[in-house]
C-alpha cells in the first residue's frame, strides 16, 4: 500500500493530483514531470489526490490523499472544501480539468480535443470540461495557461476570448535525454515507430495505408507502441497490408520506449490535431529523424527540423519512409537538425515558466 508523504509547513501551493487516475501518454507525462520539477524548485508544493488503486505510480513529491470518490465528485466538491479548510492555498491544475467553484487557481488547457473531437470523449467528461473552462478557467483572476501558440489561437476561438488572456508555457521533452545515440541516425535497421493510439485525429490509418502502398520488396516494418486502437489490425486487414510489415507491441515502459526509439531510422508523427505533441521531441532528443504531418502546431513545435508529408496522403508517406530508410546522409541532416531543436524544449524550462506565474499571482 502507497503511503503518503510527511509534510510539515504550511500548505501554499497545492497541485490537483487527479491525473493520476485518468490521464495517459503526453497528458501524464506532462503532469508527473511539471509536478516533480516544481517541487524541486519550491519547498510548498503539495500533490493532493483522491484514493488511489494499489499500483498506481505515483509522483515522487510530498502528497496528501483526500476524499472518498474518484471522479468529478472529488475534483468538483471534495476538494474545494479541503482547499477551504487550509486557508484558499493556490492550486494548480495541470491535467486539462479544474475546479469550477475554486477561486484561486492556475489550469492547463492542453488543447480544445474535447470540442474538436467530441467522438474521443465520454459525455460526462466533455461537459465537464466545457463547464469548466468556461465558469472556472475563464473567470476573472483566474489564470489559463497552454502548450504551444497554436493552442492559444485555439482556445481563444472556440471560446470568445482574446488571444493574450492565454499564458503559453511549452512543454519539455527531454525525458529521454540520458539514453544513448540513436543507432537511427547511424542509418542502421529498417524499423519506422509510431504511437498506435485512439482517435480518427491520431490519422493512422493513413500509417497503415502508407504500410501497405511500400513496394513488395521493401523491408520496412512499421511498430506500433501505446494503448493500441483495437480498429487497426481490422484496418490492416482490409488494406491487405503484408502481417510482417506491421508489428503490434502496446504498451511499453519508459526504459523500452526509449529503446524503441533509439532503435528507429524514423518516428511517425501523423497526428492531424494535437495541443503540442511531445513523442517526435522526445525523439529529436535521441537524434531519431522525424516524419511529421504538416500542421500548424508541428511548423510551431519542429519548425524545419522534420520532413513533412501531406497528412493525409499515404502514398507521399510511404515515399518518405522509401528515401529515408535509403540515405544516410538525410537522415544524419534530420538527426542533427532534430537535437538542435529539441535544446527548446526542457521540464527544467517547463517548470521555471510555471514558479513565473506562482509568483505573479501570488502563492
Amino acid at each position: 500500500m502507497r503511503v503518503d508523504h510527511r509534510y510539515d509547513w504550511p500548505v501554499t501551493v497545492v497541485i490537483n493530483g487527479r491525473f493520476l487516475l485518468n490521464s495517459f501518454g503526453g497528458a501524464r507525462r506532462f503532469a508527473t514531470e511539471l509536478t516533480e520539477r516544481l517541487s524541486r524548485l519550491r519547498g510548498d508544493i503539495l500533490l493532493v489526490s483522491p484514493p488511489l488503486p494499489d499500483g498506481v505510480i505515483a509522483p515522487d513529491v510530498p502528497m496528501k490523499t483526500i476524499g472518498r470518490f474518484r471522479g468529478p465528485a472529488w475534483e468538483q466538491i471534495e476538494l474545494p472544501m479541503w482547499l477551504r479548510k487550509q486557508g484558499y492555498p493556490l492550486l494548480l491544475n495541470p491535467a486539462t480539468i479544474a475546479p469550477v467553484i475554486y477561486s484561486r487557481q492556475i489550469a492547463a488547457l492542453h488543447d480544445i480535443a474535447p470540442a474538436a473531437r467530441p467522438k474521443d470523449f465520454a459525455l460526462l467528461f466533455r461537459l465537464q470540461w466545457r463547464l469548466a473552462v468556461r465558469f472556472g478557467m475563464l473567470r476573472r483572476g483566474q489564470r489559463l495557461v497552454t502548450i504551444s501558440e497554436a493552442s492559444q489561437r485555439e482556445i481563444a476561438a472556440q471560446f470568445g476570448i482574446d488571444p493574450p488572456r492565454i499564458d503559453v508555457v511549452y512543454p519539455g521533452a527531454d525525458t529521454f535525454a540520458g539514453v544513448p545515440p540513436s543507432r537511427g541516425a547511424e542509418g542502421v535497421g529498417s524499423s519506422f515507430l509510431v504511437f498506435g493510439r485512439h482517435g480518427a485525429a491520431k490519422n493512422l490509418r493513413t500509417v497503415i495505408e502508407a504500410a501497405g502502398a511500400l513496394p513488395d520488396a521493401s523491408a520496412i516494418e512499421i511498430r506500433f507502441v501505446g494503448q493500441l486502437d483495437p480498429a487497426l489490425r481490422s484496418h490492416a486487414e482490409e488494406q491487405d497490408v503484408p502481417s510482417a510489415r506491421l508489428v503490434w507491441l502496446g504498451p511499453v515502459s519508459d526504459a523500452e520506449l526509449g529503446e524503441e526509439y533509439r532503435s528507429s531510422v524514423a518516428f511517425i508523427w501523423p497526428s492531424l490535431h494535437e495541443g503540442f505533441g511531445l513523442p517526435p521531441v522526445e525523439a529529436q532528443t535521441l537524434g531519431v529523424p522525424v516524419l511529421a504531418s504538416d500542421t500548424p502546431v508541428n511548423r510551431e513545435v519542429l519548425g524545419e527540423s522534420a520532413h513533412y508529408f501531406p497528412a493525409m496522403d499515404a502514398t507521399a508517406l510511404a515515399s518518405a519512409m522509401g528515401q529515408l530508410a535509403g540515405d544516410p546522409v538525410a537522415r544524419s541532416a534530420l538527426s542533427a537538425a532534430g537535437r538542435e531543436n529539441a535544446k527548446r524544449f526542457t521540464w527544467d524550462a517547463t517548470a521555471s515558466g510555471w514558479n513565473e506565474l506562482i509568483e505573479q499571482t501570488g502563492s
